[in-house]
């Protein structure tokens, strides 16, 4: 399962089928982008070389997905973290409802249309799968107690959504904020540490 789409898990509201971010001024279309950012580093197919970030795309990746955004950075990918993450954005967009319903033809979610109001367009996502569900909350603790970079990774967007104490105890909490510290100084070795701490200052910015 796609970093992302774990955390699009944790961050859905289980009976009413809406995602809900605690931190308001979250931006779910940008995390959910940068998730693919992050999944592309953590498979080294996107480096980052200091100005920018370097794509490697010599394979197509095996999920869609992927492949849409390893298309949308493509001859661009030495522009800004900024300008990467609204390229995969604006390529995948409304990339949240692409993700939830990649998980529907999973079978981890329903889908429900609301009528109500009028609104012929309105779908929810009701969780279908608990154990998917349960599954990703699983690896952010495991996370949280020795994070790997995909572990650090959806970590990072928990975090940025607000969404850690939601999911996390007390001692998973502090271990978490110590990684998530961490990337304000990584090792300059660590090139995917150093590309999470650089999506994270565009997150933040």
């Amino acid at each position: 399962m796609l970093i992302t789409e774990r955390f699009v898990l944790l961050a859905l509201d289980p009976a009413g089928g809406t995602v809900i971010l605690p931190r308001a001024a979250a931006d779910l279309d940008a995390l959910c982008a940068a998730g693919l950012l992050l999944e592309l580093v953590v498979q080294r197919r996107l480096h980052w070389s200091g100005p920018g970030f370097e794509l490697e795309d010599r394979l197509p990746p095996a999920h869609h997905l992927l492949d849409l955004a390893t298309k949308a950075l493509h001859d661009h990918a030495a522009g800004s973290v900024a300008n990467a993450i609204a390229r995969v954005g604006k390529r995948l967009a409304p990339l949240p409802t692409a993700l939830l319903e990649g998980l529907v033809r999973r079978d981890f979610l329903h889908r429900v249309r609301d009528w109500r109001f009028w609104r012929r367009d309105a779908v929810r996502y009701p969780l279908r799968s608990w154990q998917a569900r349960n599954e990703a909350r699983n690896t952010l603790e495991r996370a949280a107690q020795s994070p790997d970079i995909g572990g650090l990774s959806l970590l990072m967007l928990c975090d940025l959504a607000g969404m850690l104490t939601t999911h996390l105890d007390a001692a998973h909490h502090e271990r978490a904020a110590a990684a998530l510290l961490a990337l304000n100084d990584p090792p300059r070795h660590d090139i995917e540490r150093v590309a999470l701490a650089v999506v994270r200052q565009a997150l933040l910015a």
